[in-house]
């Protein structure tokens, strides 16, 4: 790592691979194969991270956290990443939504909000915004306010009434922080007629439906929601009215979180074909020692280590650089899965016949690898959107 990270994130990061080696690894592939969707949740990894203060990081320090900037999470959640993704991500989720709370809440809503999740272990977030008809769309809308998310607030005295639906919702039924999208004004584009509210998922009128059965990042689950005239009062609009354009900058415009899952994916994977190498023997030979072998390793090491690069460029424009745009964040997102995959080509031709065995522990890095090829948009998505900012210098 050729930053200069401090001596405090230096040891955030130790913390986080410490627990994730201890706890994490020894059950982590237990919990992956359970059949049933819902109980591959960690939520006794979850308890215990919390009590490390794990869970809490990006939380201010009077609510009870340690207040840790782009460059700490993004350091943490890349070091446990190379450990498991599922964990490691619900952790993440907590550290991306109480950001958003933290940048645009009142006092108020810090009182309240933070303080509450910050005293409760088991507590954990989710981002509530794709809809089974509405998700790209969401982002790439147009001036068309027929586009667009469906799910409705009315106002009603100092109430909002809410109905519609939700689905691939990240840790949805087990949050009690929950940043809710919903249209305020259909007359107008998403972007300038959307609302983001807070709940804590155990209002009147809020169910949850299945569990989607993913093929990897198992231990991260997203479910379905729905939500059937919910009141929310209208103390617990995050932003403003109409404004949730700006609350969801706060979680998507610096972000980094993306390059840190897949470049910390792709990391683990070459490790395991280095010592694959050196073990495997050959035509008389560990097979690290043919050439063809060595060139596959290097091109892995070199293409993560460049997206690696990109990815602490994010993290120091984000708060350092008036010029950065979304670009570098769409950009660290595509060429970091772009990165995974070509990793795990050079991966399988590595370890041949070992690496499509359901007991390599390569197995669970490939399919986690191909399923968050869509994590905060698919790549064409991404792409377009940081076409949108090409006439903006860099």
């Amino acid at each position: 790592m050729q930053y200069p990270f401090t001596d405090d994130q230096l040891a955030i990061a130790e913390l986080t691979r410490n627990f994730m080696e201890r706890e994490v690894a020894p059950v982590a592939v237990e919990i992956d194969a359970r059949p049933d969707p819902k109980d591959c949740y960690p939520r006794e990894l979850i308890n215990k991270a919390s009590k490390l203060g794990l869970r809490t990081i990006a939380i201010p320090e009077e609510y009870g956290g340690m207040d840790a900037d782009l460059f700490t999470k993004t350091l943490a959640l890349w070091e446990g990443a190379q450990i498991e993704i599922g964990t490691i991500k619900c952790l993440s989720q907590c550290w991306k939504a109480t950001t958003v709370v933290s940048k645009a809440g009142t006092k108020a809503q810090k009182d309240r909000w933070l303080a509450n999740f910050a005293a409760d272990d088991d507590a954990v977030c989710s981002l509530a915004s794709t809809e089974p008809d509405h998700s790209t769309e969401n982002r790439l809308h147009g001036n068309d306010p027929k586009l667009g998310m469906r799910t409705m607030a009315v106002k009603d005295g100092d109430h909002f009434v809410i109905n519609g639906a939700k689905r691939y919702t990240s840790l949805i039924g087990e949050s009690r922080l929950i940043v809710l999208y919903a249209r305020t004004d259909p007359d107008v584009p998403v972007n300038k007629g959307m609302t983001a509210f807070l709940l804590d998922g155990s209002e009147e009128g809020v169910t949850y439906g299945r569990t989607h059965n993913k093929m990897g990042y198992r231990l991260y689950p997203n479910r379905e929601s729905y939500y059937d005239n919910v009141r929310v009062h209208k103390d617990d609009i995050l932003g403003e009215v109409n404004g949730a354009a700006a609350v969801r900058a706060h979680a998507f415009r610096g972000s980094a979180e993306l390059a840190a899952c897949n470049t910390g994916l792709a990391r683990s994977l070459y490790q395991i074909c280095y010592d694959h190498a050196k073990e495997r023997v050959q035509g008389g030979k560990p097979i690290i020692e043919h050439l063809t072998v060595r060139h596959m390793l290097a091109e892995m090491i070199m293409n993560i280590e460049v997206a690696e690069q990109f990815m602490w460029r994010i993290c120091w424009g984000a708060e350092n650089d008036d010029s950065y745009t979304s670009r570098f964040t769409r950009s660290g997102k595509v060429f970091s899965d772009k990165v995974g995959l070509k990793t795990i080509e050079l991966a399988l031709d590595v370890l041949g016949g070992m690496g499509i065995m359901r007991d390599s522990p390569s197995e669970k890095i490939v399919r986690d690898i191909l399923t968050f090829l869509h994590g905060d948009g698919t790549d064409s998505a991404c792409l377009l959107e940081a076409a949108n900012t090409l006439e903006t210098p860099a």
